[in-house]
């Protein structure tokens, strides 16, 4: 699997050969920098968790942003906010208050 945006790249692979053969294609052609490990991507944290081998995606930072542009950083999470079974309209929004 590969991941691009701008000038970055992201590889995944179940086997350490499939990524090193696909950097060395790709250096033939561009000049790139091994970063090693992804650590953070497109407002990302990225950890990898050993010996379990998963993957951990974690978007704190990029939440904490949004809530604080819009002002509501001092709100409290609940687990659900709205029952699928109900649904919003544009009459119920803000600008039509």
């Amino acid at each position: 699997m590969v991941l691009i945006y701008v000038n970055d790249i992201a590889i995944a692979e179940k086997g350490i050969s499939g990524i090193v053969m696909f950097k060395h294609n790709l250096s033939k052609n561009f000049e790139i920098t091994n970063m090693d490990k992804l650590k953070f991507i497109l407002g990302i944290l990225v950890t990898q968790g050993c010996p379990n081998h998963l993957i951990y995606l974690n978007q704190f930072i990029h939440i904490t942003q949004v809530l604080a542009r819009f002002g509501i950083l001092d709100t409290k999470p609940i687990s659900i906010p709205l029952l699928v079974k109900y649904g919003l309209s544009t009459l119920q929004s803000l600008s039509s208050i």
